[in-house]
């Protein structure tokens, strides 16, 4: 079962949203609510992205920051 593709892809999807969810809950500890336009920028964000994005949070001290660690990676 766990070779399946439907597994996989169930057991992807959970890990995606997993990541998605930790980056928001930092993103609001760290800057307080964030604008929903930026929350629409990080759904879109592949898992490795968001795990990257995890990481960056600790080293971007400002929304512009963000902003600009978001259009790099539209860019890619």
């Amino acid at each position: 079962m766990q070779e399946s593709v439907i597994y996989q892809d169930i057991l992807h999807k959970g890990r995606q949203q997993e990541a998605l969810s930790l980056c928001i809950l930092l993103l609001n500890e760290r800057f307080g609510k964030i604008d929903s336009s930026i929350i629409e920028r990080v759904q879109i964000l592949n898992r490795e992205q968001l795990e990257a994005l995890c990481k960056e949070i600790l080293k971007i001290s400002a929304i512009a920051d963000l902003v600009t660690w978001l259009d790099q990676q539209s860019s890619n």
